[in-house]
């Protein structure tokens, strides 16, 4: 477990890369600086492809994502589950949606409405 501090720099380096990505994808032709922000959290574009549900939400923990974090990601991965080639993504924000919802043992209404929106 990381100390305060330690968390407090974790945090500002997961948000740093989250708005970078988050950014990225409403550009389109940003693929390969998507994929550099995405390498910053130990994968690739190939990786989340091939990674399953269960596999990517270990990474994201080993990672250090908070459920906030999570979330952010998966609102990510809609957006660019949008681009020819990338429709598989959408099955995975919904399983990290769930696994958030599931994990965090509290109940998020907007979740479940991004759930719903799936």
């Amino acid at each position: 477990m990381l100390n305060k501090g330690l968390r407090s720099e974790e945090d500002q380096r997961i948000n740093s890369i989250l708005q970078k990505l988050i950014t990225l994808v409403f550009v389109p032709e940003n693929g390969s600086e998507f994929e550099a922000e995405l390498n910053k959290i130990g994968m690739s574009l190939d990786d989340l492809s091939d990674f399953d549900t269960q596999t990517l939400n270990q990474h994201l923990l080993q990672f250090h994502f908070d459920w906030k974090h999570m979330e952010q990601f998966a609102d990510a991965l809609v957006v660019w589950s949008e681009r020819d080639g990338y429709s598989n993504l959408r099955q995975k924000a919904k399983a990290l949606y769930q696994f958030i919802q599931t994990e965090s043992k509290s109940f998020s209404f907007e979740i479940m409405d991004k759930l719903s929106r799936l």
